[in-house]
């Protein structure tokens, strides 16, 4: 489930649709959660939907560490790539907000935790553009994005979280402990699924 202080608008007629903040959303406030309803495929059961079905829900998809695709059932789907994102999908199923994000500001991810499986272009207009995603952008970047994370992730109990009761316990917990030991911080390089 993603932010409550966020809503789909249109970004150009070129890229579509995108995810915006329609309140301020601080460093640290996690802005989505992997939750049940989020639906969750193997690569067998996708194949085997109607053509129609496959080709809409294609754009959205991802592949998780285990190699499912994963489709967010509200608006999430709709956030945009950016390789300078305000957010980034962490090991404790959610994204959280690695800098501040304006009211406003479209709200952005980085697709190379997303396990791509097939290299394509990206012009996503920021100054560190990388120009292409990679299926090996987690473990030559993962290093880099690991910095922000874990530095949002401590952030976590000095800010408002709505969604914080939709995390399982066993997260919750993993996220407090953080705040004791940030060595325990699990790495964005585990998000890589290794397919044979």
């Amino acid at each position: 489930m993603i932010h409550p202080d966020t809503v789909v608008r249109t970004v150009s007629p070129v890229i579509g649709n995108g995810v915006f903040a329609t309140r301020d959303i601080p460093l640290g406030t996690i802005v989505v959660v992997r939750d049940g309803f989020d639906t969750c495929l193997t690569r067998e059961e996708f194949e085997a939907l109607p053509d129609p079905l496959r080709e809409s829900m294609e754009t959205y998809l991802y592949h998780d560490r285990n190699g499912c695709l994963v489709l967010s059932w509200d608006h999430a789907r709709y956030m945009n790539h950016s390789c300078c994102p305000n957010t980034m999908m962490t090991d404790y199923r959610l994204e959280i907000a690695v800098r501040d994000i304006r009211a406003g500001e479209e709200i952005t991810t980085e697709y190379g935790l997303l396990n791509i499986q097939e290299p394509y272009a990206i012009h996503c207009g920021c100054p560190d553009c990388r120009k292409h995603l990679r299926l090996d952008d987690i473990d030559r970047y993962g290093d880099r994005w690991d910095v922000r994370v874990r530095e949002a992730l401590l952030a976590v109990p000095d800010r408002v979280q709505p969604l914080w009761g939709l995390l399982a316990r066993e997260t919750r917990a993993a996220v407090l402990r953080l705040q004791r030991d940030a060595d325990l911080y699990s790495s964005v390089k585990n998000l890589k699924w290794r397919a044979d």
